[in-house]
């Protein structure tokens, strides 16, 4: 009886050897298999990372972590370190746990609601153009514009003389902003043009309706002071842009008028350019 019970327990200490012996070969053969193959290092996602984050904060959090790929297996652009050079960008979107870390999910900035990026310490605005006044199609983002304004000259006195050129209607043309940067074109017309009789007649009784009738929005980056002054501007006059080449510089003080477009003596005399300033 007794040898019966020690032939058992005998049996069975063999047996979970074996079985310890099998597991720790198949453990060791997958890690050869992985070492064959060059391992790398990559970065997963362990829980979700919030937009916002940094990748020091996902990795000191257990959020990211490093593991062992084949070289083969490992997408291009997934997070190999997180350094220094690298440590204080952000999660741009939430990243689900399971996805690989890839770099081009981090940025200096979360991305937020807005459909564009405003510069820091800048103020978008969006004015509305002519087609000619956009300078055709060839305005796009990250162009540089000069804005012109277009206004009345009134003259600031009471008498006849300042009434009598204040008949006159005279306009002058002066440089609102020399040099602003858009940051988004607007690619469908604000109103669109109709067809119908009716408008073409309408259109054909007012220079001003039909020049609305082709008009895109270019929203430009400007500086708060700068923006007070534009915002008047489109609420007041007619607005004109440039493109900018390389190196151009516009001079912010020029200005024209009826009187001098042609050479002559300038008509503001004791007008002033209202709002062009």
């Amino acid at each position: 009886m007794k040898r019966r019970i020690v032939a058992i327990a005998a049996a069975l200490v063999l047996a979970l050897v074996g079985a310890l012996l099998v597991v720790s070969y198949v453990n060791g053969a997958d890690a050869r298999a992985v070492d064959a193959q060059n391992p790398v290092t990559a970065y997963v996602v362990k829980k979700e990372v919030p937009a916002g984050t940094t990748l020091a904060d996902a990795q000191s959090h257990g959020l990211i972590k490093a593991t062992k790929v084949a070289r083969s297996g490992r997408p291009a652009g997934v997070l190999t370190t997180v350094d220094a050079s690298n440590q204080t960008l952000v999660a741009t979107t939430d990243i689900q746990p399971g996805e690989f870390v890839m770099t081009a999910r981090f940025g200096a900035k979360a991305a937020s609601d807005s459909a564009i990026a405003v510069p820091d310490n800048k103020v978008a605005i969006s004015v509305q153009l002519t087609a000619p006044g956009r300078v055709a199609n060839f305005i796009t983002p990250g162009s540089h514009i000069v804005i012109y304004a277009t206004a009345g000259i009134k003259s600031t006195g009471a008498d006849e003389k300042s009434k009598a050129f204040n008949d006159l209607d005279v306009k002058g043309t002066n440089v609102l902003l020399a040099d602003v940067e858009v940051i988004a074109f607007g690619s469908t017309p604000l109103q669109n043009p109709s067809n119908s009789s009716d408008n073409n007649e309408k259109k054909s009784s007012s220079n001003s309706s039909s020049q609305n009738d082709s008009a895109y929005l270019v929203t430009v980056s400007v500086t708060p002071k700068e923006s007070v002054k534009l915002v008047h501007s489109v609420n007041q006059y007619t607005l004109y842009a440039g493109l900018l080449g390389t190196g151009t510089k516009v001079d912010p003080q020029g200005e024209i008028d009826d009187g001098n477009v042609f050479g002559g003596k300038s008509a503001v005399g004791d007008g002033t350019l209202a709002g062009a300033k």
